[in-house]
């Protein structure tokens, strides 16, 4: 699923149970989110040990007053993952023009954006880019209690950097190729937010995983994956509750998430939690630099 702003990502496809978010950060920011041509690429570890390396963050990219972050998209060499990190007025046609030729002079043939809003969209649209696909917000008010599954405790455990293999291939089952998250796509969307919360269920095997994002009084479901075979076992609904309690805690207000229009199941889970749909939409897009 995703939320509104710069979005990282969160999305339940089909049958699957898994989200995205995209959502508006402090500093620019999903990945993820996403994401979507039919790029099926996936980032590789750089350097093997015991534990799963760290990726690398999206770098900053400037121009004008305009803030940027990019990299590569799920780990396509020749296609860039662009999130925007200033306001859609920053964005004259002059440098949207120079940003095309930076992407270029990197060697990147296409770009593919973050969640965008309107006026971001409006302006990249302007410059020749197309809506690749479009995500629905939904937000919770925190203030109202959230419900406590009575066998949570002890169900979930905190993420670890030895669990990403196996957390990329629960996101790989749960997700569209587009939609899909690399290593750089899970630390960005930790990273997005200066408090973040990491989760996996408890047990042999990972089966489901969370990441959840607090800037100050505002709370993002960044990322909400449970693999096919588990479906139905109440993974989502946990993971989700888990992940507002936290923010309820950590002093958070309100709750963002998004997914796609279509994604029922996702659309689902998030209202019996307490989510509500929002009027305005975000846009990830695509462009050619050829």
């Amino acid at each position: 699923m995703a939320v509104a702003g710069v979005v990282v990502e969160e999305a339940f496809v089909g049958d699957h149970e898994h989200g995205r978010i995209v959502l508006p950060v402090p500093e620019p920011i999903w990945r993820l989110p996403p994401p979507i041509v039919d790029i099926h690429a996936r980032t590789t570890c750089r350097r093997h040990s015991e534990q799963a390396c760290i990726p690398m963050a999206l770098t900053p990219l400037s121009i004008g007053s305009a803030r940027f972050r990019v990299g590569a998209w799920q780990g396509a060499a020749d296609v860039a993952y662009l999130a925007v990190a200033s306001a859609a007025a920053t964005m004259a046609p002059w440098v949207l023009a120079a940003l095309r030729d930076r992407l270029r002079d990197q060697g990147y043939r296409a770009v593919v954006t973050a969640a965008v809003g309107s006026r971001e969209r409006d302006a990249l649209i302007g410059d020749g880019f197309n809506v690749r696909s479009e995500l629905v917000t939904l937000s919770r008010d925190l203030e109202t209690e959230v419900p406590r599954l009575v066998n949570a405790r002890g169900r979930t455990r905190r993420g670890r950097w030895r669990d990403l293999d196996v957390v990329l291939q629960v996101d790989a089952a749960a997700f569209d190729p587009f939609w899909r998250l690399d290593a750089d796509g899970i630390h960005e969307a930790r990273t997005a937010t200066p408090s973040s919360r990491w989760r996996v269920n408890r047990g042999t095997e990972v089966q489901a995983y969370s990441i959840t994002g607090r800037a100050r009084s505002q709370g993002y479901v960044q990322r909400l994956a449970v693999a096919a075979r588990s479906q139905g076992r109440g993974l989502g609904t946990l993971l989700v509750l888990d992940a507002l309690t936290w923010l309820r805690r950590g002093g958070a207000r309100t709750a963002l998430v998004n997914t796609q229009p279509d994604n029922q199941r996702a659309l689902d889970l998030y209202q019996r939690c307490g989510f509500c749909m929002a009027p305005d939409r975000l846009a990830v897009l695509y462009r050619s630099l050829r």
